[in-house]
């Protein structure tokens, strides 16, 4: 699906193809962090690891794979609705490693008790990781809608 560079773009790619490359593949990782974030929130199975991964792990990787994946498309001269500043590095990097930082900081608290309310694991295991996925799905169809777009407006002339 992707043409990739180097042995970290071929990672790169493969896990965002694993993650939102196509429908199926979104699906099944939005509804497995929706129904494994629900369980975790609400005390079904109440464990630091899975905590961990779910919390921490899985939207750290989508964090990466979506502000590296801009970083790609912008240096294939594609036109992003995004900031240009996170277009290149040291802006990108910045990013993702703030957003990190945060999600560390957030997830150190909530494994050592400090934050125990529900609201704050379900935030955290199901909003903030589905949203990044969903970013990564729309970056990852993103020209090829606007593609369409243009056949539509070329045909209807």
């Amino acid at each position: 699906m992707f043409s990739s560079k180097g042995k970290f773009d071929h990672l790169l790619f493969l896990l965002i193809d694993a993650s939102a490359g196509n429908f199926q593949q979104y699906q099944i990782t939005f509804w497995s962090q929706l129904v494994l974030g629900f369980l975790y929130s609400f005390g079904y199975f109440d464990s630091i690891i899975a905590g961990f991964i779910l919390g921490f792990l899985m939207p750290s990787l989508w964090i990466i794979l979506t502000y590296r994946f801009v970083f790609i498309k912008a240096k294939e001269n594609i036109a992003l609705p995004l900031p240009k500043w996170m277009q290149k590095n040291p802006g990108n990097s910045l990013v993702i490693w703030v957003d990190i930082f945060f999600l560390a900081l957030i997830w150190s608290m909530i494994l050592t008790g400090l934050y125990t309310a529900i609201w704050i694991k379900a935030l955290f295991t199901i909003v903030f990781p589905i949203l990044t996925l969903s970013m990564l799905r729309n970056l990852v169809i993103f020209p090829a809608l606007e593609d369409e777009e243009d056949k539509q407006e070329n045909t209807e002339k």
